[in-house]
């Protein structure tokens, strides 16, 4: 899906362009800052020509700015919980030795990887496909999976994460990856993706175990409504620290 994305885009106060996204749908797309002025941002996607897409998350359906957004056009993608693993937490009860080998790589060691950031790239669009923007009908598939490809190659472009390690078979073939966050104070597991094929066979847990670090804490969200991921992440000391809803706008009334 291809679209002129050259075209002059007005000042906009409570929203800011998302590159990224706009890099990816083929049309523009902004994230909007809460708390705003909500006349001010009706205004504001009024003035907004479609194709157009703008994101927000909110603390939950109490927020006094979830009711308005829907109002305004917005809809639910996914409600999700983020979770924490404490400094202190015991380490993680592991498998039996399986049939990969967990690799670990910085940005530095990623620069010029072009034949891993591309099977990185082509596992990330063929097995995450439940993302909020796969869940959301007024995003074709394509895009969807063109979001999750560029996310995980923008680490070899040193634009995204900090940390990766992957899991490999002796073949060589790439079994999953985590795509890690290392901030101050804390990792984030940024994105997680494990091969189809080598599913509940240990791969995700040995790339989240691989990750951690004495004395540091780590984070990770997953959608509210996925319990298989609630008990993984809990089964690894991890335990709920937040929850949020993401919602999305489609511009030209499409909402």
């Amino acid at each position: 899906m291809t679209m002129n994305t050259a075209r002059i885009e007005k000042a906009h106060e409570s929203t800011a362009r998302d590159g990224f996204l706009s890099d990816a749908f083929g049309y523009p797309c902004r994230v909007l800052s809460l708390p705003c002025d909500l006349d001010a941002l009706a205004g504001e996607l009024a003035d907004i020509s479609a194709p157009a897409f703008v994101w927000t998350k909110v603390s939950g359906r109490d927020d006094p700015a979830f009711a308005a957004l829907r109002d305004l056009g917005f809809r639910i993608a996914v409600e999700e919980i983020t979770y924490e693993r404490p400094a202190d937490a015991p380490a993680p009860e592991m498998s039996a030795p399986n049939d990969f080998s967990i690799r670990h790589i910085t940005q530095q060691d990623a620069a010029g990887a072009i034949p891993l950031a591309d099977g990185i790239g082509a596992l990330a669009a063929a097995n995450l496909t439940t993302s909020r923007f796969h869940q959301d009908p007024l995003i074709p598939g394509d895009i969807a999976a063109a979001v999750k490809k560029r996310w995980a190659m923008n680490f070899f472009a040193g634009k995204r994460g900090q940390e990766m390690f992957i899991a490999t078979l002796p073949d060589g073939r790439i079994a999953g990856f985590n795509q890690v966050l290392t901030l101050p104070g804390h990792k984030v597991i940024d994105l997680i993706c494990t091969a189809d094929h080598m599913r509940r066979q240990g791969v995700a847990r040995a790339l989240v175990a691989a990750m951690f670090e004495p004395g540091m804490p780590a984070r990770v969200g997953s959608q509210a409504n996925n319990l298989a991921a609630d008990a993984f992440y809990r089964s690894l000391g991890f335990v709920p620290v937040g929850t949020s809803i993401c919602l999305h706008w489609h511009g030209g009334g499409t909402a």
